[in-house]
């Protein structure tokens, strides 16, 4: 698999996640912190995400996600705290980490 496509995979994963309420967005950010998103993510789109949350008048996890979107967390966050994201969403549903 490429990087691209990876990237691709990553993006549709967490859009779905959030898409069917299988993680909200203050569950992926308890895997991509403020920490994570700051040394991950350029500063434009830092800028944009202060912007967006003084605009509104309040930091909020879905403010926070209306900017760094899925397609944005999956190019620059890296994959291992995205998928952190997943299988915790996974063992939460009761799916996966058993044995047959």
């Amino acid at each position: 698999m490429s990087q691209e496509q990876r990237q691709q995979w990553f993006a549709q994963m967490m859009e779905s996640g959030l898409q069917h309420s299988i993680f909200a967005p203050g569950d992926v950010l308890a895997h991509a912190t403020p920490d994570v998103l700051a040394t991950h993510l350029p500063p434009e789109l830092l800028g944009k995400v202060l912007q967006a949350s003084l605009a509104a008048g309040a930091m909020t996890p879905e403010r926070v996600m209306e900017t760094v979107t899925p397609d944005i967390l999956a190019k620059h966050v890296p994959h291992d705290v995205l998928w952190a994201c997943i299988a915790a969403a996974a063992e939460r549903a009761g799916v996966g980490g058993g044995t047959r």
